[in-house]
């Protein structure tokens, strides 16, 4: 995932191989899944409910993660890469989840309009605050990682910039608060959303149920 492998960074120049720039590359690159659209798998099977278990397991083991950084900052240093890694995956997979679900979406109110579709418009209002909540939590949990280096045992990066306002150590004290609230937020965003995706679920099979009574 990274170079860090060697133990004392040249000090004359940016080390553009630390940790911190490649996980912020990584972040940006997450991205991409934005313009991904993925509507159906396997014979037309809608993707959106296979697709939705990815986030459903990243984002909690990130959420736990990195409160678990917060209250024991040696193990952030210790597994903070594959930490944000994690995080970025998620974040990457609630823009896959939601396009697919955007094609899911359309269908369903095709059928049903009422109660139904107004579950399933409430689902994505709901996903979409999920995933503005989760970027900014990966963003601060990547600045979170590197302010926890740059103030500790690696030093500086090379970038004054960078160097100067995250080695502070009130910058660090600011990021973690912010993450612990991020962090939380993530936690009742994403409950929502997937209790809001149950019901609409519950209630489309409640209603095939009593179409195959009658």
């Amino acid at each position: 995932m990274t170079t860090d492998s060697v133990a004392t960074p040249d000090r004359s120049g940016i080390d553009w191989r630390r940790a911190e720039f490649i996980l912020t590359l990584f972040g940006l690159l997450g991205f991409v899944t934005i313009g991904i659209k993925i509507s159906t798998v396997f014979s037309g099977l809608p993707a959106h409910p296979l697709i939705i278990h990815v986030p459903v397991v990243l984002i909690p083991l990130s959420i736990l993660g990195a409160l678990a950084g917060v209250v024991r900052p040696a193990w952030f240093v210790r597994y903070g890469i594959l930490l944000c890694s994690v995080a970025i995956v998620a974040m990457s997979s609630i823009f896959l989840a939601m396009r697919a679900g955007t094609a899911l979406q359309e269908n369903l109110l095709h059928i049903d309009s009422g109660q139904l579709g107004h579950l399933v418009d409430e689902h994505a209002q709901a996903a979409d605050v999920l995933a503005v909540v989760f970027v900014a939590f990966t963003a601060i949990l990547i600045l979170t990682f590197s302010a926890t280096r740059i103030s500790g045992e690696m030093g500086p990066t090379g970038l004054s910039v960078l160097d100067r306002i995250l080695s502070a150590r009130s910058s660090l004290l600011v990021l973690r608060g912010l993450l612990v609230v991020l962090a939380l937020a993530g936690a009742f965003c994403v409950f929502r959303v997937g209790d809001l995706g149950a019901k609409a679920v519950w209630l489309q099979r409640v209603r095939a149920a009593e179409a195959r009574a009658r």
